[in-house]
């Protein structure tokens, strides 16, 4: 077993849908009749009658049938637990191009034909992805596998054709990419053409309609290139698997004590949000039934994805600074999973010892305890600023729970309120601690104290603050000592009792969220936090204020109290 079997395995779990858009379906390959045009014989005519399929000789692609066995592609699916549909856009074509688009937010895979009717270059199958992209591009992307599953032989001209539609679409702003015959986005595409078979056993890379599912599945698990991504399928998986089992959970006698819960409310909007943290929370405990973690962070799940490094490689590499001067240090596979594993205790003589020995410049020294600390990301990192870019974008996930990153809150709008990041250009950054029940009643006084930029210290919390060029840039904030001396209130103005909170808006000509105050000054949105990790800042900010100090005999004074 191998890293791509895991990928394979979190990549089944998870999908569970397949559109095949075709206007050739038949119930059965071998019943087939393909039509051959009268012609003089040629010498090429030995070649096709060998089985042999050649493009040209009188017959044009769009003149030519790609027949698709429906029958075999359903039961192929069926086995792997894929639910597939196949769509005929025959007589159809003006509205299958929505339609298709529309069921695509639900579905996982999407296969299409190039020559619809035999009488297009794919401009049907084109009109079809540019439907898609657009819906994911209005939830913000998504993970999407489309594939041509065609006859035509000719793929560089069909993915080129796909690239100069797309990028040449209006709707569209995300540039399409080829690479390694592949086509991709930065929103999660990944555009593959694929061949058919057509019952040719002479086509040695080319694909039947029984082996299709399993190579799409092998396409998606290309989708999640990381121990993290399958345990993200997997959580996500495991959430769909046991979906009705939670929704049984919540009858309709629950409703009264959630109805007496909001009465009590001062203000009920209030209630819209727990009501969603308990659906939340009994999911959280359904899944972690599911043991994702004995599947895909074990030991040997960890050993797997270090191995698909030293497939281009045979070590790893730490990079550190030492008297300011960077310098390298290589381990070996089993060096860097028993660091992994065991942490600084693994971090003894005798391991870096025995790397020492398979250093080619031994001139270098060897790390230091304090340089596994800061930059033991390196050894999966090109450089020392990309291994920091992963670890800021890391540290952003685990402490943030939305952002401006997020294109969804374009219509839904974040609230203002405990853990609110917001910067002013002539202030910098403030982190909001108002208690959570003041955020949405009173008069719109909120609290706020000032971060500094971490510069190169750790930092107390990750934001996104991205540039003019929508480039994604995470900034390192940290909570200043004795911040309450430097905090202060804003005036958000008369709090709406219609919504119940300050509203962050949208500026769409700026690219940013943002909220005036009372008196017109902007500032710009970045993030909210996690709320125990907002309101672990406040209680230390709590516990800093409330000291206690007085006069004691100096030579007998302990610490720095």
């Amino acid at each position: 077993m191998n890293f791509s079997d895991d990928q394979y395995n979190a990549a089944s779990s998870f999908a569970h849908t397949l559109i095949v858009v075709d206007d050739e379906p038949i119930a059965d390959l071998d019943e087939a009749e393909v039509p051959t045009p009268l012609k003089t014989p040629g010498r090429r005519d030995a070649v096709r009658d060998s089985g042999e399929a050649q493009v040209g000789d009188g017959i044009s692609e769009t003149q030519q049938t790609h027949p698709l066995d429906a029958k075999g592609l359903v039961r192929s699916a069926l086995d792997l637990g894929l639910v597939c549909s196949v769509v005929n856009p025959s007589g159809d074509e003006s509205t299958v191009a929505k339609r298709v688009a529309s069921a695509s937010v639900r579905a996982d895979i999407v296969s299409l034909d190039w020559h619809m009717n035999h009488d297009d270059d794919g401009e049907l199958a084109s009109d079809i992805i540019k439907e898609i992209l657009q819906s994911d591009k209005a939830i913000g992307g998504r993970l999407r596998l489309i594939a041509i599953y065609t006859g035509n032989k000719n793929r560089n001209k069909i993915l080129g054709d796909v690239a100069k539609r797309l990028n040449e679409a209006v709707c569209l702003h995300d540039n399409v990419v080829e690479q390694d015959g592949v086509l991709t986005n930065s929103t999660g595409l990944r555009l593959i053409w694929l061949e058919k078979a057509r019952g040719n056993k002479k086509l040695t890379d080319a694909v039947t309609e029984t082996q299709l599912p399993v190579v799409l599945l092998k396409e998606f698990a290309m989708l999640s290139k990381g121990l993290l991504s399958n345990v993200a399928l997997a959580t996500m998986s495991s959430m769909r698997d046991t979906t009705h089992h939670v929704l049984s959970k919540f009858s309709s006698e629950l409703d009264g004590p959630f109805f007496h819960h909001r009465a009590m409310l001062k203000n009920s909007s209030d209630s819209m949000d727990y009501a969603v943290s308990i659906v939340m929370s009994t999911l959280k405990s359904e899944v972690d039934k599911s043991q994702i973690t004995m599947k895909y962070t074990t030991r040997e799940a960890i050993k797997r994805r270090l191995q698909e490094n030293t497939s281009k490689s045979d070590y790893f590499t730490l990079q550190f600074l030492k008297d300011e001067q960077e310098k390298t240090f290589h381990f070996s596979l089993d060096d860097v999973l028993e660091i992994i594993e065991q942490g600084e205790e693994a971090w003894p003589k005798e391991i870096l010892d025995k790397a020492k020995a398979r250093n080619e410049n031994s001139s270098n020294p060897k790390p230091t305890k304090a340089s596994f600390k800061s930059d033991f990301t390196t050894l999966f990192s090109t450089n020392r600023d990309a291994a920091k870019k992963s670890m800021m974008r890391f540290s952003y996930l685990t402490n943030s729970s939305s952002s401006e990153l997020s294109k969804m809150h374009r219509t839904i709008h974040p609230k203002l309120g405990l853990g609110s990041i917001i910067y002013s250009d002539a202030d910098g950054y403030f982190l909001c601690l108002q208690a959570t029940c003041d955020s949405v009643r009173g008069n719109g006084l909120f609290f706020f104290i000032p971060l500094d930029n971490s510069n190169n210290n750790i930092p107390d919390i990750v934001v996104p603050h991205s540039e003019l060029n929508n480039k994604n840039n995470y900034v390192g904030l940290s909570v200043p000592q004795r911040c309450y001396t430097k905090s202060r209130t804003i005036d958000f103005g008369i709090i709406n009792e219609v919504i119940g909170h300050i509203p962050v808006c949208y500026d769409a000509e700026r690219k940013i969220f943002h909220v005036l105050d009372a008196k017109g000054a902007d500032y710009r949105w970045l993030a909210n936090l996690k709320y125990k990790r907002a309101l672990k800042i406040a209680q230390n900010m709590s516990q800093e204020i409330s000291r206690v100090g007085f006069d004691e005999f100096e030579p007998y004074r302990k610490g720095n109290h």
